[in-house]
């Protein structure tokens, strides 16, 4: 059975490209899913927005940043390409608006990743990702482990973009991370070794990393 880092592996190779189109409105980055392994490519989550009226999502993008990632960087550079348009990409799934809260984002390959979001309301979208992490292991962000980590989009009508925040957080043994409540979350890092994702931290803006998994190989 293949390993972790070998599924990854292979989807960077072989991710289909969806066929171009021209943009219906501009995209703001959300949540980064960053793999600290070289030649490895991050995958980034961005709402497609109406550009004379941000506040209104068009679809849900998920695009593979191709190449780049922490380890032959660091993180805050992978956040930064996320952010740049001239960073090299491959869109790998989307949205639309009409979908959420109903449908999702799935990297069918492997059963590599699932992502949607739901409305909340308010300018609000409760966010879940499930990132697979061995044969038999995912790591969730939202759905059945909300309650260890719960992250909700926003609209902030004084920059005119979309953050993800934390709403709630408990640390890989189990602790709440009060301080975090509130904060920015602009993604996760992980390390890939040859059998799997044992670690994943998250980035908290003004905050320290935090470990939120960290399981025995």
């Amino acid at each position: 059975m293949r390993t972790i880092a070998m599924v990854l592996a292979a989807f960077v190779l072989s991710a289909a490209v969806l066929p171009c189109r021209a943009e219906e409105g501009a995209k703001q980055p959300v949540f980064l899913l960053c793999p600290h392994k070289e030649k490895l490519s991050a995958w980034a989550l961005y709402f497609q927005v109406d550009p004379k009226d941000p506040s209104k999502v068009q679809a849900l993008v998920l695009d593979q940043l191709l190449k780049v990632n922490s380890k032959d960087s660091n993180y805050d550079a992978v956040v930064a390409a996320a952010k740049d348009p001239k960073t090299p990409r491959k869109e790998i799934g989307r949205l639309a608006a009409s979908e959420f809260g109903k449908g999702q984002i799935h990297v069918e390959k492997d059963d590599a990743l699932k992502t949607s979001v739901t409305p909340l309301g308010d300018n609000k979208y409760r966010l879940m990702v499930s990132l697979r992490i061995a044969a038999d292991q995912r790591f969730n962000i939202g759905g059945k482990d909300q309650e260890k980590r719960d992250v909700v989009i926003s609209y902030d009508a004084g920059s005119k973009s979309w953050k993800a925040t934390v709403n709630a957080l408990k640390d890989h043994e189990g602790n709440v991370v009060a301080d975090a409540k509130g904060k920015e979350i602009t993604g996760v890092a992980f390390p890939v070794t040859g059998t799997g994702i044992y670690q994943v931290v998250a980035g908290i803006n003004g905050m320290d990393s935090v470990m939120v998994l960290d399981r025995a190989p």
